[in-house]
């Protein structure tokens, strides 16, 4: 657990607080987590403010939601995945199944970039371009011919 946590720190270059589940379980820090590996993938992060440290339930659930939909997208394997309940109900440390998951992710690579479709390749000049060739160099030697006289 103690290596989970520094992978997670030296990822987002942050201190996590001691109990890493505490940490976690307002989503916050796993989506995050998910936008460092694969950047934008998780749109919107509800994070706590100031004015109102703590996030609530809700918020915290969508956080939640959003990691695991983002989790889906990568490719993590169903049998990787946790519940949201899971996540947002964690005892003192880490389950069993969120540490899977988060093992799971970090070791997702990038989807293939998608390559831009080829072009069609010419094996030849188009029928008649010899043909237009020849007659322009011909103007351009009678027009030579015609200046330098």
């Amino acid at each position: 657990m103690t290596g989970m946590k520094k992978a997670i720190e030296s990822h987002l270059n942050i201190t996590l607080a001691e109990d890493l589940g505490e940490a976690l379980a307002n989503g916050v820090v796993l989506c995050q987590l998910v936008n460092h590996l694969h950047p934008r993938l998780v749109p919107f992060i509800h994070v706590p403010s100031p004015a109102v440290p703590k996030l609530n339930v809700v918020k915290s659930r969508k956080n939640v939601e959003n990691f695991l939909a983002a989790c889906r997208q990568l490719g993590v394997p169903e049998v990787s995945l946790c519940s949201a309940s899971e996540v947002l109900f964690l005892p003192k440390g880490l389950s069993r199944g969120l540490l899977l998951l988060l093992e799971a992710l970090l070791l997702v690579r990038a989807p293939p970039a998608r390559k831009p479709p080829a072009l069609p390749a010419l094996s030849r000049p188009p029928a008649g371009f010899g043909a237009f060739y020849v007659l322009v160099m011909l103007l351009l030697y009678l027009a030579y011919r015609k200046l330098w006289g």
